[in-house]
């Protein structure tokens, strides 16, 4: 009597336990889920900012004076893939070191290498591979041939085409080097399997 009497308190402990860790975890989901649907929220306003700048006022030359910031991050551009209902900022964060890139890859997309939006040679962009598909979490459904558009700081739109789709170490900085120097290309980059490695796709100037 007294064995069962203790068994069942054993299973009761364990039965608390399975739920206060159920209840976490549950609190865990809905807070990443909230947090990212508040960054929608936010990025999307900065998309339309930067969509309502009137660029006919501004000297081609000097498009620094373009200064529209998303909580402390430059924006450089927009890039906007619409196969996937995807618009986000683009924002520059200067040093490209995993610590410093956290804060501002769980706001929007990032430039991770290159130079200027739209300028010739390679610009590389990262973001987030999220479960509920914001960020680039979408960005597996693309193929070959869908447009990929990116929008600098003179408000000059160019489309680019997908050409090469593969997973690769995130070690591999091959992916960040131009095909050549004379075209314009765009990398997007996101993790996968567990980030354990990274989705790459390849796009060029149409």
């Amino acid at each position: 009597m007294k064995k069962n009497s203790l068994e069942l308190k054993i299973y009761k402990i364990i039965f608390i336990v399975l739920l206060i860790a159920a209840i976490i975890l549950l609190g865990m989901v809905i807070y990443k889920y909230g947090s990212n649907q508040i960054n929608e929220k936010e990025s999307h306003e900065v998309v339309e900012a930067f969509s309502n700048i009137d660029f006919s006022k501004i000297d081609g030359e000097s498009e620094n004076q373009v200064q529209l910031e998303y909580k402390g991050y430059k924006v450089i551009g927009l890039v906007k893939i619409d196969a996937i209902d995807l618009e986000y900022p683009i924002l520059e964060i200067g040093d490209i070191d995993p610590e410093s890139a956290k804060a501002p890859m769980k706001l929007s997309i990032i430039k991770y290498w290159g130079e200027n939006v739209n300028d010739y040679g390679n610009l590389s962009i990262a973001g987030h591979n999220n479960k509920d598909g914001t960020m680039f979490g979408k960005t597996k459904k693309l193929k070959i041939g869908d447009i990929v558009e990116l929008t600098d700081l003179t408000g000059q739109t160019i489309q680019y085409s997908i050409y090469d789709i593969f997973v690769t170490d995130p070690n591999d900085v091959s992916i960040l080097l131009p095909k050549d120097e004379q075209i314009r290309e765009v990398t997007l980059i996101t993790c996968t399997n567990g980030n354990k490695e990274r989705l790459i796709l390849k796009a060029k100037e149409i």
